[in-house]
């Protein structure tokens, strides 16, 4: 494996053109939540890759993006990004993904260990007092945090302090594959938030 997995962002002038970001993603929470900031900024455009039948495994998502590819076309100063869990598939799936990323520009990955609810709790939570490790015990957190438990509108408007978050807690930044209990998504909402050069409030 290459020891570089992930290529780090690297700051500059905002652009002055819009971009667009192209997500494939497992589950239906995950689109719902960048859907939301589809309409926040008109910088940016949020595009969510379909599921055919219901396939959502990581040995799918690059026949899910062919097919994206052929019928919307894929530019070269897009970004797509592949976001998924840990819980569900092989190491040696999600390896031969984050090895694509690496080969193909424009395509990143980013992780949630070991689901993408870490990611949420981030908005809220502290990330030292999330200790759980199962799937459930993670989602079933969010409903302490917020009365009535998570919804996109409260929880996503708090991408700034959970990008923050998330990337404190990251302690081998430049490695895609994330510890437990981390994220790499801050990764994707670095550059929405960089790029549109404000908060999405």
């Amino acid at each position: 494996m290459p020891r570089k997995l992930n290529r780090a962002y690297k700051k500059g002038s905002p652009h002055r053109d819009h971009r667009k970001f192209i997500i494939v993603a497992e589950g239906e929470r995950e689109d719902d939540y960048f859907r939301f900031f589809n309409a926040k900024n008109q910088r940016i455009i949020i595009s969510i890759v379909a599921r055919d039948g219901g396939k959502s495994a990581c040995k799918h998502f690059l026949e899910r993006v062919r097919k994206y590819d052929d019928e919307f076309g894929i530019e070269p100063n897009d970004q797509l990004w592949f976001i998924l869990d840990v819980d569900k598939w092989l190491r040696s799936d999600i390896d031969e993904l984050a090895k694509h990323c690496v080969d193909t520009p424009n395509r990143e990955i980013a992780i949630s260990n070991p689901c993408f609810e870490v990611w949420l709790y981030f908005h809220f939570g502290d990330p030292a007092k999330l200790t759980e490790l199962t799937p459930q015990s993670i989602k079933t957190s969010l409903h302490t945090l917020i009365p009535g438990g998570y919804k996109r509108e409260v929880f996503a408007p708090e991408i700034e302090k959970a990008t923050a978050k998330a990337e404190k807690a990251d302690k081998n930044p430049i490695h895609y594959f994330p510890d437990p209990l981390t994220t790499k998504v801050y990764k994707l909402s670095a550059q929405m938030l960089q790029f549109t050069g404000k908060s999405f409030r």
